[in-house]
This record gives structure tokens, sequence and C-alpha cells, in this order.
């Protein structure tokens, strides 16, 4: 359990109030709320629930997991850089057969030094490569949001929004809470757009990580795939908030 999921209960009570406020009152004209929902194109409780899913720990093993694999290759490579003790047409085709697939496996063809990014042990150090620094955003993120959600737990504006929602009955069917309706929409606007403008930065690093590791990423073969799943922006613009 890290900080984020100690703060996620609590803040889930509270955005759940907001996400009310803002679908019965909306939101006052021109509140910076209003681009932040149509780039996210989701209400902030829905937005950090989606995000409180996301682990760093399984993605971080998985990395950890696929580096032993790497001795595997340098091992075969060893095997197949041994001295032939025969001769001929047959050694010849055998020696130029185990040369390939030697620089199949690491590229350098005798297992020394790093392997080649296009070879299949480089690709694997690639994924385990990217894994781990998704891992480590997924980190970092979950700790910026907490932090976000602890300020607006402890804020004016989140004191309005639960004293909103114990106003009245029309609470619980469209948020609609009288005469202070007005007080607490602005309220929920403004938690509302401190959550989202985190989630969208989230996401947004998400897709530049994404864009540094792509050129790694390609899959033998050579042709790369129109989406390779990371945690960032849709092409269209929408964000992707699911892992």
């Amino acid at each position: 359990m890290d900080v984020l999921d100690r703060v996620a209960g609590p803040a889930r009570d509270l955005l759940a109030r907001v996400d009310v406020l803002l679908v019965g009152n909306g939101a006052p004209p021109g509140h910076p709320v209003w681009p932040l929902l149509r780039q996210v194109r989701a209400l902030p409780g829905d937005a950090v629930a989606a995000f409180v899913a996301v682990r760093p720990e399984p993605l971080a093993a998985a990395g950890a997991a696929l580096r032993p694999q790497l001795d595997g290759y340098a091992e075969a490579v060893d095997v197949l850089a041994g001295r032939l003790d025969w001769s001929g047409p047959a050694a010849q085709a055998y020696d130029a057969a185990r040369r390939t697939l030697a620089t199949r496996l690491t590229g350098g063809g005798d297992g020394g030094g790093a392997a080649d990014p296009d070879s299949l042990a480089g690709r694997l150090t690639a994924t385990a490569g990217y894994a781990e620094a998704v891992a480590g955003w997924a980190a970092l993120s979950r700790a910026g949001l907490a932090a976000v959600l602890a300020e607006a737990l402890g804020s004016a504006e989140a004191v309005t929004v639960r004293t909103a929602a114990d106003a009245g009955p029309g609470w619980s069917a469209v948020g609609q809470v009288g005469p202070s309706g007005s007080v607490a929409a602005d309220a929920a606007a403004t938690i509302a757009a401190a959550v989202l403008t985190a989630i969208l930065e989230i996401t947004e690093r998400g897709e530049d990580l994404l864009e540094r590791w792509r050129p790694r990423l390609t899959p033998a073969g050579g042709s790369r795939p129109a989406d390779v799943a990371g945690p960032g922006a849709r092409s269209d613009g929408t964000i992707r908030l699911r892992y």
C-alpha cells in the first residue's frame, strides 16, 4: 500500500460529491474546469479511479523477470561460436547458418559486448527497460496524484462540497442544493480542475515516455504496430486511462 492507496478512500467520497455537483449544477461559465473536462473526457472521480488501478509493482517485476533471459541468448551465442572440428561443404553451410543465428540472437555474432538493438536480445532488453520505465512513471505519478488529492481533502472547497451535500434531499438525485448551489458548484469545479490537471499532466508524461521508447519497441520483422500500448493520450486527443 502506498500513499495514494491511503488517500484514495476519503478522496473517493469527496470526488463522488464533486461529480454529482458537476453533473447536476454544472460549473461557472469560463471556469478552467471546462477545457479540462473536454480534454480528459471523464469526471474527476472516474479519472482518479482509473489511475488508482495502475500499479507499478507488476510492471517492475515483469521487467526484472525478462533480464535473466538475456543470459540464455549469450550462452547460445557462445555455443554457436565454438570451433568446428570438421570441414567441407556441409561444414561451410553449417558455419554460415550458425553465424546468421548468432547475429539474429545478439547482433554481435560472438556474444560479446552489448546486444545490437535490432537483435532478439536487444529487443528483449528494450522491452524490459520500457516496462521498468513505465513502472517508474506509475510510481511517481501515484505520489503526485496523492499529494493533489490530500490537498483537495484539506481545502475549504472540500468543506463547502460536503456541507452542500448534506444540506437537502435533492443531493442524491441531481446535486441541487438550494441557494448555496452556486457556491457549491464553484467549489466542486475548483477541486475538479485541480484533480483533472494532475490527471492530464500524468497522461501527457506517459505519452512522452511512450514516444521516447517507441523507436526501441519495433517488433522483429521491422514493422511497428500502429498502437504500441502505453500510458498516454490516444492519437485522436482523448485520454487513455486503462492499462
